[in-house]
């Protein structure tokens, strides 16, 4: 779908990007995190097509992004971490005047339009000035103004950024409801959290170089899973007679129960499951944990160091 090629990226003498090769999977969502000066804002603005890298290239398709313009940007939709919304202009102007630049025909207008309001919930607010509106309304009309024309790929930076929770849930929604309709997207945010709750992805950056690039919540990615088992009362062997059980890879007493590692799939859950009840040990729950976004993200920095 979208792929970038040895890029890099000068502020005058100043390198901000170095040698950065990704390739994001069509339908996915990325989260890309890193701390502040990494590059996140830079990279997404070279992938938008409004910074000339110095070196390497964006290829949208298979087309680097530059040698046509205006074809590359009627596939993206691109919202800046700060924007501007004209004040005085209702929700529905705002859509038109978007939706008009990014060349659709005006027999698509009304349409277009109105499908974007519809799935952005504002189909109440259609006549509404842009300063009555909250901060959530308004950062919803941002992004509908880079999605009514239907891009293929949509580049957000920091679009949590001032909302309250309950606007930041409802942004969640809103990007797994793109997803379905087939929007790539890649999304950064400092709010780890959030991220999880939508990203398929994750893509570290750090010092302007990518530190990892993997899927999450995806068992096909691993050789492995994590197991958080609960009991009624463990006696005093039991931690020993679980770890005598050869399907175990790995386990780890903690205060919320005993965490074990074993490899994927149904049937070796199952398979331990019968041999804890066959050692009489009094299983209550059995839990599979999910690495978080967070963790994946420390672990990745952790891999770097090491």
């Amino acid at each position: 779908m979208i792929k970038i090629k040895n890029l890099n990226f000068h502020y005058d003498n100043r390198q901000v990007l170095h040698d950065i090769n990704v390739e994001l999977s069509a339908g996915s969502i990325t989260g890309l995190i890193g701390p502040n000066g990494a590059g996140k804002s830079t990279l997404m603005r070279c992938m938008a097509g409004l910074e000339q890298p110095t070196d390497g290239m964006v290829l949208l398709n298979g087309t680097p992004i530059l040698d046509n313009p205006r074809k590359s940007f009627a596939q993206l939709g691109y919202l800046p971490d700060i924007f501007g919304l004209p004040e005085g202009l209702t929700v529905v102007q705002c859509l038109t005047y978007a939706a008009k630049s990014r060349g659709l025909p005006d027999n698509q207008l009304a349409q277009a339009v109105s499908e974007t309001l519809q799935l952005l919930g504002l189909s109440n607010k259609v006549y509404e000035k842009v300063n009555a509106l909250s901060r959530g309304q308004k950062q919803r009309v941002g992004i509908g103004q880079v999605i009514v024309h239907q891009p293929k790929f949509l580049l957000l930076d920091e679009p949590a950024s001032g909302l309250d929770p309950e606007a930041r849930h409802e942004l969640s929604l809103l990007l797994l409801k793109l997803k379905t309709q087939g929007m790539t997207m890649l999304v950064s945010s400092h709010i780890l959290s959030e991220l999880d709750e939508y990203c398929t992805h994750m893509l570290v950056i750090k010092n302007g170089q990518i530190q990892a690039h993997q899927a999450l919540h995806d068992e096909q990615q691993n050789s492995h899973q994590t197991l958080l088992l609960k009991f009624f009362r463990l006696p005093e062997n039991g931690i020993n007679q679980i770890q005598q059980i050869d399907l175990i890879k790995n386990i780890e007493s903690k205060p919320d129960g005993v965490w074990v590692q074993l490899a994927q799939g149904e049937n070796n859950r199952v398979a331990l499951i019968r041999e804890l009840v066959a050692r009489d040990l009094p299983l209550s729950e059995v839990q599979t944990v999910k690495t978080s976004l967070l963790q994946s993200y420390q672990d990745s920095l952790n891999i770097r160091k090491g």
